[in-house]
């Protein structure tokens, strides 16, 4: 629905290219203006020898797991370019978005997803994951280049046969010219939106090659929406000194929820 709830308020949009879209859509529709300003590109990466062997063998897999949106994308394109996706494999997800992408490219739903917190540990509380149901099951799990152990330990310690795949590899984007002229200038954001800690480094180090010592400490007072407490220590240890709002959740519904509660506590002659 449109309004003008966000009327005259730049929001600095800093997901990647290619996810941006969604929310720039609904700070536009609210009356805002979306800055887009990539921190993550995400580009696939060459599968492993062994992440190739179980795509070529579908059917030795019992469940399928993607932890991102990413994932989904570039997992699911390189299973149908293998070996297909048999009725047996169990397509497992994290995340809404993923569930969402999956949804999207498949039209069906994932078989197994959380539907209240989206996380590993959440997942993992699901049945159909306990110990009777994954001992001695195969399982691939499609994620980028590194990141966090707990989930494929955990089901090991449960019996399973865990492989990861891979597909894609997150990189530090050349900033928008353009862009950086605007956070260096008068027409600076007033809000900025960052929703990984991969992120926020990356956001730090982009100013930081590009910006003069006055103009960083300008930028600093600019208000932060992230998704967890820990980026908003890290961004206060990175420099950040205005508001740090932690969102619900790194769903877009939830940032945009952030940015219009805190629109909403602004004192209105400084709107």
């Amino acid at each position: 629905m449109q309004s003008d709830f966000l009327a005259g308020i730049r929001v600095l949009v800093t997901r990647p290219a290619h996810q941006a879209q969604a929310l720039c859509d609904m700070i536009t529709e609210q009356g805002g203006q979306a800055v887009r300003f990539p921190v993550i590109e995400i580009v696939p990466t060459p599968l492993s020898e062994e992440a190739t062997y179980w795509l070529r063998n579908p059917e030795k897999v019992d469940f399928a797991i993607f932890i991102s949106a990413n994932a989904v994308q570039y997992g699911l394109a390189q299973l149908l370019a293998h070996g297909g996706i048999p009725d047996k494999l169990k397509l497992v997800t994290i995340g809404k978005a993923s569930a969402e992408k999956v949804q999207q490219l498949l039209d069906r739903a994932p078989d197994i997803y959380p539907t209240e917190q989206y996380n590993s540990e959440a997942l993992l509380a699901l049945t159909e994951l306990q110990d009777d149901a994954v001992n001695n099951k195969q399982f691939i799990i499609f994620r980028g280049i590194g990141g966090r152990e707990l989930l494929a330990s955990t089901l090991q310690q449960r019996g399973a046969k865990v492989h990861y795949a891979e597909v894609y590899q997150r990189k530090l984007p050349k900033p928008d010219k353009e862009v950086l002229k605007r956070l260096q200038g008068l027409d600076s954001p007033d809000i900025v939106t960052v929703t990984s800690n991969e992120g926020l480094n990356n956001l730090v180090a982009m100013l930081h090659a590009h910006m003069e010592a006055n103009q960083l400490e300008q930028f600093w007072q600019t208000p932060l929406v992230v998704v967890t407490e820990q980026m908003r220590l890290n961004a206060q240890t990175a420099g950040f000194k205005d508001a740090i709002i932690v969102a619900a959740r790194a769903s877009n519904e939830a940032l945009l929820d952030s940015i219009q509660k805190w629109c909403q506590s602004k004192p209105v002659d400084n709107r």
